[in-house]
């Protein structure tokens, strides 16, 4: 369902759907949206002497505090998603600090089941990164770019040479489960997108997702139908079967474990954290502000960030919303 609610849905509503929610008891996945600012802001933060990551982590834990107000205490996090890919000043450290101002606010489920995930920019991430995700929790990668350009071999090859440590790393590791994220751009032709799209294959990826550029939204697709034909085609020709809305993965462990992680997510709560991230409860959907200053100006004010939104089935206790 779109995020296009009506106007008379702000934090309130979202405040009283996470209440409602509490009755079904469900486990919970927390979608964490990187990063939390503009550059200019940062700089404006480091000229009054103070440190960027902390104001954001101070923002960050208001709304935590807002938001677990509102859920039963009992309640705990099965599934954790880094999504925007995470910023180059995010370092080691402050990645373990923001790890664990998470499970402060929400303790974290520690069952074989759990889903940790993190998106990274293949050409940012060294091994080492890998390694300290790892030990924090996660088992779970995306590696997100742009789909490169068929005519460049020259990127393309690039691509893999920091792609393909990351994969066998993530293999010898253990984890459950990568993620190749590429992001078409637009107008791409759909024999040069095929083409790219071919090359990196090579690498067999366990699973493999196709995101429109610029506007995108989890779970939704916009690339036109013809280019998505044309595609899977060639995926199917390559051992890969659809999951729908532009995601694959290969026959075998990697497809059963792909179905078996969507029945996991849909049994659960998504809580969002950060600029334009969404939540999905039994009884609304919620989207908070989409720039970092409006999501800034809302949690000083003290009030969730939420911008929009809308009710998905009428209330329990009582008044509807359509």
């Amino acid at each position: 369902m779109p995020v296009t609610a009506p106007s008379d849905f702000g934090a309130d509503d979202y405040a009283a759907a996470l209440a409602a929610s509490n009755a079904d008891a469900r486990p919970l996945s927390l979608h964490l949206r990187l990063p939390l600012r503009h550059d200019g802001d940062a700089r404006v933060d480091h000229a009054k002497g103070m440190d960027p990551f902390e104001v954001d982590l101070a923002r960050l834990d208001r709304e935590m505090v807002l938001v677990r107000r509102c859920l039963a205490p009992d309640r705990r996090i099965e599934a954790l998603h880094w999504g925007g890919s995470l910023p180059p000043w995010l370092s080691l450290s402050r990645m373990s600090g923001l790890v664990d101002r998470l499970a402060s606010r929400f303790p974290f489920e520690s069952g074989h089941w759990r889903d940790f995930t993190v998106e990274l920019d293949p050409r940012a991430t060294d091994l080492l990164t890998l390694r300290h995700l790892e030990a924090l929790g996660f088992n779970r990668l995306k590696l997100v770019m742009r789909l490169p350009r068929a005519d460049r071999p020259e990127a393309l090859t690039r691509l893999q040479s920091r792609i393909e440590p990351l994969l066998d790393e993530s293999v010898r590791m253990g984890w459950h489960s990568l993620n190749l994220v590429l992001i078409v751009p637009p107008a791409t032709p759909e024999q040069e997108a095929a083409a790219a799209l071919a090359t990196l294959m090579t690498m067999t990826p366990p699973r493999l997702s196709l995101r429109p550029d610029p506007a995108w939204q989890e779970g939704e697709s916009t690339l036109p139908a013809t280019l998505l034909a044309r595609i899977e085609d060639r995926l199917a020709g390559n051992g890969y079967r659809s999951l729908g809305g532009g995601f694959y993965a290969r026959h075998g462990a990697a497809l059963e474990d792909a179905r078996a992680q969507t029945r996991r997510e849909q049994a659960r709560d998504r809580l969002g954290l950060g600029p334009g991230a969404i939540s999905r409860l039994p009884d609304a959907v919620a989207c908070n502000a989409g720039s970092a200053e409006d999501y800034a100006a809302a949690l000083d004010e003290g009030r969730l960030a939420t911008a929009s939104g809308h009710w998905s089935r009428c209330r329990r206790s009582g008044a509807g919303h359509g």
